[in-house]
């Protein structure tokens, strides 16, 4: 039974990718879109890469500020984790590499060390994705504001209702786990009356879970806060800067930072559709839905050569430096889908 729903899961992802693969390619001719590829100009194409290293450092250091109260990790330990995690979020269908890095940085370092306590791992992932899930709909809500009018075209509603549902979503996530955090108790005591009904055996598993979540979800001392909001702003800005620079090498001029936050803010809400390995297709087709706001030849064989090279691009990017890692020896996946649930507790030394 387990096998096939992993089959039919799999399934549904590569027929989903399909499906945005088939919207975003429909209009287009495909050796048009491998001329443009081949034709872009390979000095912006290099800096993108380069700017995608900076962002991945970035993005890996804001995580280690998030791990700081459960122990002390080494930049390796956290760059090896972050970064094959990062390839197995790329690799597996469905978005299930999520759950690749807690487990990585909870394991002992391969020459010795303290565990890390997986359930204050997995914490730091959701309450990582909690802020970047608020920062992107704010940012697509004030960027279409601003634009008023300049945005054009068939998707506008869509940005906008995305951007309002987005920020809304992990805003009521975010008072949720605050809410749970501060009456830690009576959130536990309500998820097992709730649970028991079905099952007591679960409910007592359920419960021990989500009492060890909650009381590992910890962001540490307030300059340690201030310094994990500065990364999260300089990470998305970053991120837009890319799109600023590569957008040129496909005659694609003129496009302000308002307007491209709204392609981030709508690249990013698209490719939070569950799909196929690497977010293929979705990404592809919401970057040109995006860019075809203030640019009626997003959907042209040239948005569609932008678009495929911001997903090959970062796909070989984050398969690369995973396997490095892996080839390094720094990271083991043997037993990583059997790992132990997370209230099976490792000792750790907490941080100020």
């Amino acid at each position: 039974m387990r096998h096939l729903k992993l089959l039919l899961r799999t399934v549904l992802s590569l027929a989903m990718s399909a499906l945005f693969i088939w919207l975003s390619l429909r209009h287009t001719d495909l050796r048009a879109v491998g001329r443009a590829m081949a034709d872009a100009d390979a000095v912006r194409v290099a800096a993108y890469v380069v700017m995608l290293l900076a962002i991945h450092l970035i993005r890996t250091v804001r995580w280690g500020l998030l791990l700081k109260p459960l122990g002390e990790v080494s930049f390796k330990r956290l760059n090896s984790a972050s970064a094959v995690g990062w390839m197995l979020l790329m690799l597996l269908p469905l978005r299930l590499g999520e759950f690749a890095r807690p487990l990585l940085i909870a394991r002992p370092p391969p020459g010795g060390g303290q565990p890390l306590r997986r359930s204050g791992a997995l914490a730091s992932i959701v309450v990582e994705r909690i802020v970047d899930g608020i920062a992107i709909g704010v940012l697509g809500i004030i960027s279409l504001r601003m634009l008023g009018r300049s945005a054009s075209g068939s998707y506008v509603e869509f940005a906008r209702s995305a951007s309002i549902l987005v920020a809304l979503g992990f805003l009521t996530l975010c008072a949720l786990l605050v809410m749970a955090v501060l009456f830690r108790d009576r959130a536990v005591a309500l998820a097992e009356r709730l649970a028991r009904p079905i099952s007591p055996r679960m409910a007592e598993r359920a419960t021990g879970m989500l009492d060890a979540f909650i009381g590992a979800v910890h962001l540490g001392s307030g300059w340690r806060l201030i310094s994990f909001f500065a990364l999260t702003a300089l990470y998305w800005s970053l991120t837009a800067a890319a799109l600023a620079v590569l957008a040129p090498a496909f005659g694609f001029t003129g496009l302000t930072p308002l307007m491209l936050a709204v392609i981030l803010t709508i690249q990013v809400v698209g490719v939070m559709v569950p799909a196929g390995p690497g977010m293929v297709g979705t990404m592809q087709f919401f970057t040109q839905a995006g860019l075809s706001l203030f640019d009626p030849a997003g959907f042209s064989a040239h948005g569609a050569a932008f678009a495929n090279t911001i997903w090959l691009l970062q796909f070989v990017e984050q398969v690369a430096l995973g396997m490095i890692f892996l080839i390094a020896g720094h990271v083991s996946l043997k037993g990583l889908l059997g790992a132990a649930p997370v209230n099976d507790e490792a000792p750790a030394a907490a941080t100020p």
